[in-house]
């Protein structure tokens, strides 16, 4: 996950929109001041961190460097295994509660909700003082001319294959595929071998939104909020990926993150696009045989990657307690800090002086050409609807999906239903 929220019982996708719905009623009735800064100085700040699978010991790696050399403001790093959406949740529940932490780890699934419900703290000073920044991955996470988040990585989504099924398929595993055609073919390679699954269909809307713009389409326009599922390649690409369930290439997973995931990383599916950040988790595991390519173009379409970037919304309105976590999330942003952080995660580097630097990134680039590859794919954020609607909204879009690939429905259908669906949902907010 990582960045990616998985599968999940429709009970908490509908106690996170109670919880919103709960924070912003709040929001809005409340005539509470900024309050005054604190005169005393700040011990600790607590920062919450939920996928503690996704790179937890990496950032609690950073954040103990950075306690070891802090005079005052010392991180008390709060990390679990919830998911992002669970986090999100707790969190909203515990700022009605009146005991919210400083800051709490998001991806672009989450970082709108917090935005929406009035919880997220403008972060524009604090990066002010950080040059170098990519300009390009900071205008991703901008909303309304602000910023709301101090980024940790950026993560897009990347073909993950395994080249030694590659090999038994009779398949180069120099020459990744490239187009969704060309992945259907090995995937039914590789499937044909009997060895291994061939591949896994996409999951969630994460990589859905990036076949989409590969097609020049899109879920979600937040200039606009027009919403435009009901079109040609949304449908073509529900469509394809049902045709590889149909003949057998693709399984199909009733919980995509947890079961694709582990199949792949077990060596039984052959290829599966997902996070470039999962890629250390899946070696980790022992895999030697697992490589990393940018994501197959849409027929008809151009190249094009989907982002999500894992930052700390800050949710204090202590302004003394604003300065300090802020100070605390700036150590993420060193040049030593983002090596490391790329250098185990396969992520895109926040500062671009390090892709060439020799003390930097150069050596792992060289090292590892198909990050390089993955990095410089052209890239599109991953958008999500406004409020209690995305969540709502991923539960939709994952049930239209299992139709689809089950047979229950044709990929125009499918669109077509999932609009409709989700109008009424932005409608009634």
């Amino acid at each position: 996950m990582s960045h990616r929220p998985a599968s999940r019982p429709a009970t908490r996708t509908a106690a996170l929109a109670v919880s919103l719905a709960g924070i912003t009623l709040l929001a809005g009735c409340s005539a509470e001041a900024t309050p005054a800064a604190s005169t005393s100085p700040v011990p600790s700040v607590t920062i919450v961190s939920g996928q503690s699978a996704q790179n937890g010991d990496l950032l609690r790696g950073i954040f103990d460097r950075y306690n070891a050399q802090a005079s005052t403001a010392k991180v008390d790093l709060k990390l679990t295994a919830d998911s992002d959406v669970d986090t999100a949740q707790k969190v909203l529940v515990d700022i009605a509660a009146g005991h919210a932490p400083d800051a709490v780890r998001v991806t672009n699934a989450t970082y709108q909700t917090l935005i929406d419900a009035g919880v997220a703290q403008p972060a524009d000073d604090c990066l002010a003082g950080e040059s170098g920044l990519n300009s390009d991955l900071i205008s991703g996470i901008t909303v309304n001319k602000h910023v709301y988040q101090v980024p940790w990585y950026v993560t897009p989504n990347a073909l993950f294959y395994n080249a030694k099924l590659f090999t038994q398929a009779g398949l180069d595993p120099e020459k990744p595929p490239t187009t969704l055609d060309e992945f259907h073919r090995d995937a039914q390679a590789i499937a044909a071998t009997g060895a291994a699954g061939g591949t896994a269909y996409f999951g969630n809307d994460f990589n859905f939104q990036s076949y989409l713009a590969s097609l020049g389409s899109k879920v979600y326009d937040p200039a606009t909020q027009k919403l435009t599922l009901d079109t040609p390649a949304a449908a073509s690409v529900f469509d394809t990926f049902a045709a590889m369930a149909k003949d057998g290439s693709s399984p199909v997973y009733t919980n995509f993150f947890a079961d694709a995931n582990e199949a792949f990383a077990s060596g039984k599916l052959g290829m599966i696009v997902s996070s470039a950040s999962g890629y250390p988790a899946l070696k980790a595991n022992g895999n030697a045989d697992i490589r990393i390519a940018p994501v197959p173009t849409a027929e008809g379409g151009k190249p094009v990657a989907t982002t999500s970037t894992n930052g700390f919304v800050i949710t204090t309105k202590d302004p003394s307690r604003q300065k300090a976590v802020c100070t605390a999330l700036r150590s993420l942003l060193t040049p030593e800090a983002v090596t490391e952080t790329v250098s185990k995660t396969a992520t895109i580097p926040l500062l671009t002086s390090t892709i060439t630097d020799p003390k930097q990134l150069a050596p792992v680039y060289a090292a590892n050409p198909g990050w390089a590859a993955v990095r410089d794919q052209k890239t599109v954020p991953w958008v999500s609807l406004p409020g209690t609607a995305n969540a709502e909204y991923s539960k939709l879009y994952s049930d239209a999906q299992l139709r689809v690939l089950r047979g229950d429905a044709d990929g125009k259908g499918a669109a077509k239903d999932l609009q409709t669906q989700t109008e009424q949902i932005l409608a009634a907010r």
